[in-house]
């Protein structure tokens, strides 16, 4: 095997499933090995250096939960991806949710559709390789974001009393959650729910999904939990969460006041607000004294998040949320508004999507709702400025709004 190239380990206990694989893709610029259980697949991992693992879920003696459940506590940076031909969704689920797997692909596959996950999955290998091994361990062995309690109670009961409850409702006390927002359109994104379209809003993923699956998840167990208030001094768990959906919803009013755009507009402008810090949470919950020493320099220094997270770690909130949202399979308006929220002129897709979340997260902080951690003056891009054409009474009205929505 060359030092450049990557390499996929494929695990089935049906040898022509094996056959299938090697013919499909022979001409794969990867090294592929292969084997028929799990024992054989970790002697190939104590011999091999793997960049991707593929496993059938129902084999014989150790099923491919309990192996892939094994790679990840072996291998964390490893990336790990299910192959199922059937629909077991509590055993699946569960084990996608403790991160066991960070993708399933479906069994029978569809040719294009296997070679293109496969592909980004050893894309985001690659990109990843590229910063320190220990971020690459954090982001590989993550399954879920933290959520706050206060909503999952609300949410609770509004699922215990459906009967009296539209979909509109859930959707919406839904979207005021940073992080179970992330988790549905997550979800509904995956081929486990057999949706082969990108689904963009809370709403479609509530639809996609089904109550059932949403109230399990929300109440699920298997979510890390809350960032521990107080994890960095300076640093409001609570307070963050107010800036999220305040951005969200100026960047829904930003987008509207665009002659171009519709209602399917707004409610992406608003989701990719929504989401657009979900790499703070990631370094809050697990980045420990790295964050402590983020939010410390970010206040004594009087300079943003993004700048001392350069200086500390060599990386941002926006790559390591990036990174998770490609590869959670978010829709492309997502992932590059968490990317580019900061530099949106280096971004041609998307662009008034994300000229609104990064306009919404400066005014956001302007009007004083919330906070994300950021002590230093913002710095605004004029072409994303100028698109809003921003008077006072714009201004002022936006802010109203965004307050009465807030109550």
């Amino acid at each position: 095997m060359t030092k450049e190239q990557q390499a996929v380990l494929f695990v089935d206990d049906e040898q022509n499933v094996l056959n299938s694989l090697k013919r499909l893709l022979y001409d794969e610029p990867w090294d592929m090995f292969f084997a028929d259980s799990g024992d054989k697949g970790l002697e190939v991992l104590e011999k091999e250096k793997i960049d991707l693992v593929v496993s059938d879920v129902r084999m014989p003696v150790m099923d491919g939960i309990a192996f892939l459940k094994k790679v990840k506590g072996l291998y964390p940076h490893i990336v790990r991806v299910f192959l199922s031909g059937h629909a077991d969704h509590n055993a699946v689920v569960q084990a996608l949710a403790e991160g066991s797997a960070q993708q399933l692909l479906p069994k029978p596959w569809k040719d294009e559709e296997l070679k293109e996950v496969l592909r980004g999955a050893l894309k985001q290998a690659a990109e990843l390789q590229k910063k320190n091994e220990g971020l690459q361990k954090i982001i590989n062995s993550l399954s879920s974001l933290p959520a706050m309690p206060h909503t999952y109670l609300k949410i609770k009961e509004c699922l215990t009393n459906i009967n009296n409850v539209s979909i509109d409702q859930i959707a919406d006390l839904i979207e005021q959650d940073t992080s179970i927002s992330a988790e549905l359109l997550r979800w509904a994104n995956s081929a486990l729910f057999g949706q082969r379209y990108q689904v963009d809003t809370v709403k479609r993923a509530v639809l996609v999904l089904g109550l059932d699956i949403v109230g399990g998840m929300v109440l699920s167990e298997s979510l890390f939990g809350s960032v521990t208030p107080g994890a960095a001094q300076g640093f409001d768990i609570k307070a963050f969460q107010t800036h999220s959906v305040a951005s969200g919803l100026t960047a829904k009013l930003l987008i509207s006041e665009l002659p171009y755009t519709d209602a399917k507009d707004e409610d992406r402008a608003f989701t990719a607000g929504l989401l657009h810090d979900i790499g703070k949470l990631i370094e809050a919950r697990y980045l420990g004294d790295q964050f402590k020493k983020i939010i410390t320099s970010a206040r004594q220094k009087n300079i943003s998040m993004f700048k001392a997270e350069q200086e500390i770690l060599g990386t941002t909130h926006e790559e390591i949320g990036a990174y998770l949202a490609e590869w959670w399979s978010l829709p492309s308006f997502i992932v590059n508004s968490v990317r580019w929220h900061h530099n949106p002129a280096l971004c041609k897709a998307d662009r008034s999507i994300i000229a609104s979340v990064h306009v919404a997260n400066i005014l956001v902080q302007q009007f004083e709702l919330g906070g994300s951690g950021n002590y230093g003056p913002p710095e605004p891009d004029p072409e994303s400025w100028a698109l809003f054409n921003l008077t006072e009474e714009l201004l002022a009205s936006i802010k109203e709004s965004v307050l009465q929505s807030m109550v």
